[in-house]
């Protein structure tokens, strides 16, 4: 019994993992450093009701740096699904794989 709880609070499932979630990669316009935050979409989108009835996402991140006092600021849009629809940036930009 302990065993398989061990099991399931210690194994990695990457295919779980990268099914709930993206990587945000993001660098600094000042001072060019990188940011490479995993968003778990679980648990890290917001919900919007819509006055239709159906119900989207949004994902809203303030990255700070370590000797940088730039405020990197992200807005994501999703559907209904957790797809993206949109994304905003400012002080930064986003890297592309």
């Amino acid at each position: 019994m302990f065993k398989k709880l061990a099991d399931k609070i210690f194994k990695k499932d990457t295919s779980k993992s990268s099914s709930d979630g993206f990587f945000l990669n993001v660098r600094c316009n000042e001072c060019r450093e990188e940011f490479h935050l995993f968003i778990n979409k679980s648990w890290e989108l917001m919900q919007n009701f819509e006055k239709s009835g159906s119900v989207t996402y949004s994902l809203q991140k303030e990255i700070f740096g370590v000797g940088c006092n730039n405020r990197i600021r992200v807005n994501m849009q999703f559907d209904s699904g957790k797809n993206l629809k949109s994304r905003q940036i400012e002080n930064g930009e986003f890297i592309e794989d």
